[in-house]
């Protein structure tokens, strides 16, 4: 087996959907080339990174009236079972409940093969899924930005003043304060700066709105994959309404614990004036760059 055949057929290696025969080759030619052992082990520290940033995203956690609910009805159940005074009823409900299962499962069953995809690869789920897990930490950094420096003002390191640390970032105040102030709504400016939290630096405008603070984050997406053009992402993070959206190569985070619709109609008010302003800053470079040639 060479390498290039290997590469075609890690992710399916991986899932332990090779034939015993395919399987024996992967491991002979993992024996002998160090560098698709690398490969792998890269491959496998990624699948493992993903599926733990699913597995504790809140978005994914039982909720506990659900918990509850079930473990009841699961009790119920069990007394019932065990009561021989109940035997033909659980005999003859238990038919009903099998024909019922059966009925679900096979209109749930049709239902996904209609609405899925009719072709899609293990590799394409997994860059799909790459970049969700992806988005998902990124909305995370931004909530611990607001929790930390908004909320408990606990980073570890100090603020700076925004005029003081970028010429590019020196009139975001006004292009995300101008469009609040005008907005029917009233948001109060309470502070603006650069600040960092876990290694990524957001320009930083805080507001107070409806007496819940609220904070306007930029920051460079660096090589976190980019939303669509016109769309705002929506998700709860450790309790806070987060709404994304991007703007050229920088993401955009409304973070509050807001309701969530006042939360993303602040995203709406902002995104096409913040559009405008990266867009004439863009413009301006270009056009020092056509007099400096």
């Amino acid at each position: 087996m060479k390498c290039q055949d290997f590469h075609e057929i890690i992710d399916s290696y991986l899932c332990d959907e090779l034939l015993t025969e395919t399987n024996h080759e992967v491991l002979r030619h993992l024996e002998a080339c160090a560098s698709c052992r690398g490969v792998i082990e890269s491959r496998r520290i990624l699948r493992a990174q993903l599926k733990s940033a699913v597995k504790n995203s809140p978005q994914f956690q039982m909720r506990d009236i659900f918990y509850n609910r079930l473990c009841a009805q699961l009790k119920q159940s069990a007394v019932i079972a065990e009561s021989p005074k109940n035997v033909f009823w659980m005999n003859r409900n238990s038919w009903m409940a099998m024909a019922a299962s059966i009925i679900f499962a096979v209109g749930l069953g049709f239902w996904v093969f209609q609405s899925q995809p009719k072709q899609i690869s293990s590799t394409e789920n997994d860059l799909i899924n790459n970049e969700k897990a992806q988005n998902a930490v990124l909305a995370d950094f931004a909530v611990g930005d607001h929790q930390n420096c908004a909320v408990r003002f606990n980073l570890a390191d100090e603020p700076v003043e925004i005029d003081l640390a970028s010429a590019e970032y020196a009139d975001l105040r006004q292009a995300v304060l101008t469009p609040l102030e005008n907005a029917a709504e009233k948001y109060e400016f309470l502070e603006s700066h650069i600040c960092k939290f876990a290694g990524h630096n957001f320009t930083h405008i805080v507001f107070q709105h409806h007496d819940k603070t609220v904070s306007v984050l930029v920051t460079d997406l660096q090589n976190y994959p980019s939303l669509k053009n016109a769309e705002i992402a929506k998700l709860v993070a450790n309790g806070y309404q987060v709404a994304r959206f991007d703007v050229k190569d920088k993401a955009v985070f409304v973070v509050s614990d807001l309701p969530e619709q006042e939360n993303l109609t602040t995203a709406e008010i902002l995104q096409s004036p913040m559009k405008r302003k990266f867009s004439a800053k863009n413009q301006e470079l270009l056009n020092l760059f056509a007099v400096a040639k």
